[in-house]
């Protein structure tokens, strides 16, 4: 069975970037007014100093925080290829300095969405809740820097939803993006 190319969608990756980044105000205000409301300015203030003076520990997490961002893209995505973890690969766009995963085969859309959104709800979204229960401000931050992380992945995402399910989703070989393919 072959697929055909019916349309294909490209991110520029300055542009997913720039968006990123400017998601960071938005979010930090979405996720820190109800910290706020519930576990005071002091303990935000203080999860913001721990950061500040755990600088070792800061780089560590980010670090650790942008391989697992990739991984958890390439193990969702691998459990639902053919090919499996052989179907994933991973590199660094040094132009921009931005890592990436890439499935070879075409998914399923909805399977192609969940490993897309899955680094921002693991490693952003999931922090965020724990520090609001727990009131760890160092967690509120990390989570906040994280969902901001996968705004590229939430761009893609938000062109992926308007395409039809029935079709499949192949990652563009060569840019940030993908591919809607149909069985022919």
């Amino acid at each position: 069975m072959s697929s055909k190319i019916i349309k294909e969608i490209i991110i520029n990756i300055s542009w997913a970037n720039i968006m990123a980044f400017a998601l960071l105000i938005p979010i930090a205000i979405i996720c820190i007014v109800p910290y706020a409301l519930i576990w005071g300015e002091p303990s935000l203030i203080d999860g913001f100093s721990f950061l500040r003076t755990h600088q070792i520990f800061l780089l560590l997490i980010l670090i650790l925080g942008i391989v697992m961002h990739e991984g958890l893209h390439g193990l969702t995505w691998g459990l639902f290829a053919k090919g499996h973890l052989k179907s994933i690969r991973f590199g660094v766009k040094w132009d921009y300095l931005t890592p990436y995963c890439h499935c070879n085969e075409p998914l399923k859309r909805n399977h192609y969405l969940l490993g897309g959104i899955m680094p921002g709800l693991v490693l952003g979204l999931f922090p965020v809740i724990v520090s609001l229960i727990f009131g760890h401000g160092w967690l509120l931050s990390l989570g906040i820097f994280f969902i901001g992380a996968a705004g590229g992945d939430l761009m893609v995402l938000f062109k992926l939803i308007k395409v039809d399910k029935k079709h499949l989703i192949q990652d563009h070989p060569n840019e940030i993006g993908f591919l809607v393919l149909r069985d022919s």
